[in-house]
């Protein structure tokens, strides 16, 4: 709880930045994401299947002095994971996948053209993420099950909590403030809970493509 109060305080923090300057909006975004994870389990390489999800963010836009760039932070809710077993035939169905969500803190700096509709715009930052509640997922044709998924630093929770790694964006953004971007966000810190004697590591990775509006400062 501390740490999502962080993430909410740091996020609240950068829409201050907007009383700086008057060409600087806030906004808001939603879309399509695709998770995975990598690593090595038991000397084995991870090699599972991507987990689709979606993405809901809050976002401003604040542009340093007169230059090109601009500090584009956003507060998302992000779903990762991957898929750990899928099977389709015609005497059964049985699909396995573990859903990860998260409250993210993108802290973004963005390089912006100056186009006479609209602008495309490039960049990246740090990436810090707090976990939600989070399930197991067994389904079949006839049954659903989930488990709660536990965070921690034990050797009986399934993976660290708190995550952080990089972002990089880009997209175009049109002048009456719509926008389309995609974006890939790498996980550096390893999620394994205990890696006392073997060499254990497991990393989310997640790309999106999400479409949203930047509202004009008054």
């Amino acid at each position: 709880m501390k740490k999502l109060l962080f993430l909410l305080t740091a996020f609240v923090f950068c829409l201050q930045i907007n009383g700086f300057s008057q060409k600087s909006r806030v906004g808001f975004s939603t879309g399509y994401t695709n998770a995975n994870q990598y690593g090595k389990i038991g000397g084995q390489r991870v090699k599972d299947d991507g987990l689709s999800g979606i993405s809901f963010a809050l976002l401003m836009d604040a542009p340093i002095g007169k230059s090109h760039i601009s500090f584009h932070p956003s507060l998302n809710y992000t779903q990762k994971g991957r898929v750990t077993f899928n099977e389709n035939t015609r005497a059964n169905t049985l699909k396995e996948w573990i859903a990860l969500r998260y409250a993210e803190l993108h802290a973004n700096f963005v390089y912006n053209t100056n186009g006479a509709k609209g602008n495309w715009y490039i960049g990246g930052g740090p990436s810090i993420s707090k976990e939600l509640p989070s399930k197991k997922v067994s389904k079949t044709d006839a049954l659903k099950t989930e488990t709660n998924i536990l965070f921690g630093q034990e050797a009986n929770n399934d993976f660290r909590g708190f995550d952080y790694g990089a972002n990089m964006l880009t997209g175009y953004r049109m002048k009456n403030g719509f926008f389309v971007a995609f974006n890939y966000t790498v996980g550096i810190r390893n999620l394994v809970p205990v890696q006392e004697g073997n060499d254990n590591n497991i990393r989310n990775h997640c790309w999106g493509i999400r479409v949203g509006f930047l509202i004009d400062n008054k």
